[in-house]
């Protein structure tokens, strides 16, 4: 190494050494700043000298501490003491002034400090509320007002369809006050209630809504998960009317499967269930509906809205909780959803009777009202004929049996307790109550009505739409008098106990009213009190009432699969499949298809077929939350949700078809509506059908269609300068037919030719369409087949290469056998070319194919068309014909065919007989002419005549002949008319039946035999006419109603002593 370089690192050596020295130092200096810094903290804090502690003497402990620093005095201070201020006192010369800082100000409002009105709201901070006066419950008690008798209820019918019902209408000067109104409630309890009220004059809203909300025990409730309070009041309701609205079948709590309150999935256990129908009058924006539609779970009720249009309108983009599709809002002929004008109530009715087939609603809820601002006390006299008018509707379009709930207000006066009674003349029962959910501090109660009775209800409901029409006439006109009764209030007196519970009644809520107006007073003085049983009892109504505790979504949830058809897919399907292989072309229809080298194997009775009303391909369908996809040339696109009115998550294959007008011989497409029809369905709103039968799945598809089916079929969106009319799509579910059953399709066929053309017309759900082909389905899973039982004449199937032994079709479900949607309608990439060649092996003989297509498309080249299919015997050209398919049914498979039509025909001959014979022996049982030697006679014959063969009913029918002959004659020898007279009729008729089964094979004779109990079974239809007895000769006469075929009534009186 040179000398210089060695120079230059001992250098460098001693400079990072002085480094290191530098820091230390700098450290060492940090670390004695920071410990003398703790030093003077921890001697700032200590006392100058600890107490000594002796636990041995009784003497007190010494602490000595020095003498705390002298806090320096603020300007303030320092004024206040120059002008002679000494704590305590107050200043001037003899201490005069104010000693206590100034009291925080208890005025309320604009008013000014002076007034005396607003003292009584004043703020005290010092004001407690004594709980011990409220009554907090869970479960309530209901009280039903004591039934009317029939007699009663007739004749106050009566009297409404006479002329003299005029004579109850009472017409006099308006009323502007409820106080002189003490003829069903106490006059103290009265003007108590009314004083509460009027304390609430000189608070604020906000004021008292604040003070609401921490008083009213029952406030957290809310909307819970619904779109407003509404649909809790309906859910209390239903639950403590031991759920006659919603009409659950509560046994076992099946019903929850539907709607858990856990977060476990919903099963529709109503899905074979009618379809339940209400109507929610008077109740924007649709609460009422909202719950209905949730607790019935999925496509199992339909709704109908009638309420102001504009502003007040039902909401139905809010409903979560349900699909708003399943409800239909109508307005009225006069299109503004006034329910007081007679031309909407009118309207109204044909609307819901056309929407229900004409029988009503099973429910309908009311929930009108309307503000009353600085006129509360006389709400009731404003509301009178919004009570007539709801009350009125409900007669209109609750059917038979139906129940009906309505808001009501104070019930003072007798014009509404009039209503109350007509109520009670028309409903089997009725009652009022005020839920939990209902505030207690406001007049809000509710009548419920159970089980309409249309034979008192029509003459009641006439009677109210007069007096709907007088009121009318007298507002148009601007008269100041007004309709004060409807019914003589000595009428009402006169029922003491209806009397008695409309005055307990009201009493009793006037007095809880007046209650809960003193605890509001109470709270709004000291803004610190709150009920504290708030929280539990929030949890514990909710859990009573069956309603899942959770909160109302905020913002749209599961956004992926709103915009992504596959991502519903995913949810459901057991297939991973993409875009393209929903485009894979359904398998070609050939006979082979039907035919089998299988020895007891019928393929035919494995099949299920609908119509195609289009040539081309039918499409896969999926609903998501926002948007409904439809899978076109092998790509999902977008349909516009608003015309496509599909609740989410359902995913069904469509066609999507022109319904066609015909007039005389010419035919064309109707432009004014698109119909997306159904042809298979895997999930439904969320109801997964796939796992069901081919014919379950397409009846579940049927019923939601039906729910979905609009009376009106225009849309109304927006309202106001936004408002537009839309035409929806028409949504309907193809007729399934059995492959058995293709000679009834075919006959259901009209065959029209147009431009040189053949086409084969078909009648479906009120729409008229162009057969384009048959969509064949399999209905079981490829390794099953089926039989037929000769000893047990019934349906079995069958798995060759499994060791199992044979299922009976009643068990087919439960064991599996039924083909998923997903294995019919859905073949995979990797499954097609299987299936293909297969068909090509076996030529098409034993291949279980999932689904096929025939076309009956026109084909120019071939000419094969409609009309080779439908009148062709043999193929054509190697293509199928109805002859030709027909004739594919095997020996086996036609024998099994006539013995089961056999064994349903003599059942239901059995049946028809046993009716016959049941209503002739009650008939003459009633009046002592047969004995009971007949009946068992008439028994026997019942069984050999519909069962046995043609030597057995002969031989019984002599047998009968004679045996009631000789009772006849055992009975009374001397009598004019014989018991054997009495059968004359029947017995001619079964010697009808000897000479037809003479000519006639064994199926002809079941079918005689069926006609021939038709006919005896309408010559017995009429009931028996008793005559008047004379003193000596009683004389009883029955009338035989002979219905002849020209559909004449000839009757016949036999009179006998």
């Amino acid at each position: 190494m040179l000398p210089s370089d060695s120079g230059n690192g001992a250098a460098g050596e001693r400079s990072e050494q002085d480094e290191k020295e530098a820091y230390a130092r700098l450290a060492n200096t940090r670390k004695r700043d920071l410990q003398e810094e703790f030093t003077r903290e921890l001697e700032h804090d200590k006392p100058a000298k600890v107490p000594k502690i002796d636990d041995g003497s009784d003497e007190e402990d010494t602490i000595f501490e020095s003498e705390p620093e002298v806090k320096p005095k603020t300007a303030a201070e320092r004024m206040m003491e120059k002008m002679g201020y000494k704590e305590g006192k107050g200043l001037g010369k003899n201490a005069q002034g104010r000693a206590e800082p100034v009291a925080l100000s208890t005025q309320r409002g604009r008013t000014g400090l002076g007034s005396t009105a607003g003292k009584v709201v004043a703020r005290d901070f010092t004001e407690e509320w004594d709980e011990s006066k409220e009554e907090k419950t869970i479960e309530e008690h209901v009280e039903w007002i004591p039934k009317c008798s029939d007699e009663k209820r007739r004749e106050i019918a009566d009297f409404l369809a006479s002329d003299r019902h005029s004579q109850w209408i009472k017409i006099a000067l308006k009323k502007l006050k409820i106080e002189d109104e003490t003829e069903f409630c106490d006059e103290q309890v009265l003007l108590d209630m009314i004083k509460a009220k009027d304390v609430f004059d000189h608070m604020s809203d906000r004021d008292l809504r604040e003070a609401r909300t921490r008083a009213n025990p029952y406030e957290t409730i809310g909307s819970a998960f619904f779109q407003n309070r509404a649909a809790m009041k309906t859910a209390n309701l239903d639950k403590v009317y031991d759920w006659i609205f919603s009409q659950e079948d509560t046994m076992d709590n099946k019903f929850l499967k539907k709607n858990p309150l856990d977060s476990s999935k919903p099963v529709n256990v109503d899905r074979e269930s009618d379809l339940f129908y209400f109507a929610d009058v008077c109740a924007g924006p649709g609460g009422f509906s909202e719950y209905m539609l949730w607790r019935k779970g999925f496509y199992n009720a339909k709704g109908f809205g009638f309420t102001l249009a504009g502003k007040d309108d039902f909401k139905l983009n809010k409903f979560c909780a349900s699909s708003a599709y399943y409800f239909e809002p109508y307005y009225g002929v006069k299109n503004n959803g006034d329910v007081m004008d007679p031309q909407n109530i009118d309207s109204l009715e044909q609307f819901v009777m056309k929407g229900t087939h004409g029988k009503g609603v099973h429910l309908m809820m009311a929930d009108g009202g309307f503000s009353v601002e600085g006129q509360e006390n006389i709400q009731e006299i404003l509301s009178k004929r919004l009570y007539l008018c709801q009350l009125l509707v409900s007669l209109c379009i609750v059917r038979e049996g139906g129940n009906f709930f309505c808001k009501l207000f104070d019930i003072f006066t007798p014009f509404s307790v009039g209503l109350i009674y007509l109520m009670r003349i028309c409903y089997d029962e009725i009652s009022l109550h005020k839920p939990h959910t209902s505030r207690p501090a406001n007049s809000e109660r509710y009548i419920i009505c159970k089980g309409l009775r249309k034979e008192y209800s029509d003459q009641v409901r006439d009677y109210l739409k007069e007096i709907n029409r007088v009121m009318n006439s007298l507002k148009d006109r601007n008269d100041p008098n007004d309709v004060q009764e409807i019914i003589d209030i000595n009428e009402l007196k006169n029922d003491e106990e209806f009397f008695n519970a409309i005055v307990s009644h009201n009493e009793k809520l006037a007095r809880r009213q007046k209650l809960y107006l003193d605890k509001y007073l109470s709270f709004s003085k000291n803004q610190g009190q709150f009920d504290k049983d708030q929280g539990n009892l929030r949890e514990e109504c909710l859990k009573y009432w069956m309603v899942p505790n959770r909160q109302r979504q905020r913002g749209r949830e599961q956004i992926r699969q709103s915009l992504n058809a596959l991502e519903v897919w995913g949810q459901w399907s057991p297939k991973l499949v993409c875009d393209s292989e929903f485009t894979f072309r359904p398998f070609e229809f050939i006979p082979n298809f039907l035919r089998t080298n299988i020895e007891k194997n019928i393929p035919y009775a494995a099949f299920r077929f609908v119509r195609l009303a289009d040539k081309s391909q039918p499409m896969t369908l999926i609903a998501a939350a926002d948007y409904v996809f439809i899978n076109r040339n092998g790509r999902f696109e977008n349909m516009d949700k608003q015309y496509v009115r599909i609740p989410q998550n359902t995913i069904i294959v469509v066609e999507e078809v022109k319904a066609i007008e015909k007039k005389d011989k010419m035919i064309r497409e109707d432009h004014r509506s698109t119909i997306l029809r159904i042809l298979d369905a895997a999930v439904l709103n969320g109801d997964d059908v796939s796992k069901l039968s081919y014919e379950k799945r397409m009846k579940a598809a049927e019923k939601m269609c039906k729910a979905l089916t609009l009376v009106n079929k225009e849309v109304k969106l927006g309202w106001g300068r936004q408002e537009r009319i839309i035409t929806p799509y028409t949504i309907t579910a193809a007729q399934t037919f059995a492959l058995d059953e293709l000679d009834q399709m075919v006959g259901e066929l009209e065959v029209l030719s147009h431009r040189q053309e053949t086409n084969p017309i078909f009648v479906e759900n009120g729409h008229t369409y162009v057969c384009k082909g048959l969509r064949i389905t399999r209905i079981l899973k490829p390794e099953w087949m089926v039989g037929w039982s000769k000893s047990q004449q019934l349906q079995f199937a069958w798995a060759p290469k499994k060791n199992t032994p044979s299922i009976f079709e009643e068990q087919w479900e439960s064991s599996g056998c039924y083909a998923s949607y997903w294995e019919t309608s859905i073949v995979t990439r990797k499954e097609h070319p299987r299936i293909i060649e297969r068909i090509k092996e076996r030529n098409g003989i034993d291949v279980p194919v999932p689904c096929t297509v025939w076309k009956w498309t026109h084909d120019l080249r071939s000419n094969y068309g409609p009309l080779k299919i439908l009148e062709d015997e043999q193929e054509f050209n190697g293509l199928p014909t109805m002859e030709e398919t027909r004739a594919e049914k095997t020996e086996e498979e036609i024998k099994a065919e006539k013995e089961k039509k056999h064994l349903e025909e003599q059942q239901k001959n059995y049946r028809c007989l046993c009716r016959i014979y049941n209503k002739m022996v009650s008939r003459l049982n009633a009046h002592g002419f047969l004995k009971l030697h007949v009946i068992m006679e008439l028994q026997k014959f019942a069984q050999i005549y519909v069962t046995g063969r043609s030597e057995q009913i002969h031989h019984a029918y002599k047998e009968m002949n004679e045996k009631i002959s000789q009772l006849a004659e055992e009975f009374s020898p001397g009598c004019q008319l014989r018991t054997h007279d009495l059968f004359h009729v029947i017995l001619k008729e079964f010697q009808l039946m000897e000479r037809r089964l003479s000519t006639e094979d064994e199926f002809g004779k079941t079918i005689v035999r069926k006609n021939i109990l038709i006919t005896v079974m309408n010559r017995w239809r009429c009931q028996p006419a008793i005559m008047n007895p004379e003193p000596v000769d009683r004389k009883i006469g029955y009338t035989y109603a002979v219905r002849k075929r020209s559909e004449r009534i000839r009757a016949k009186v036999i009179t006998y002593k």
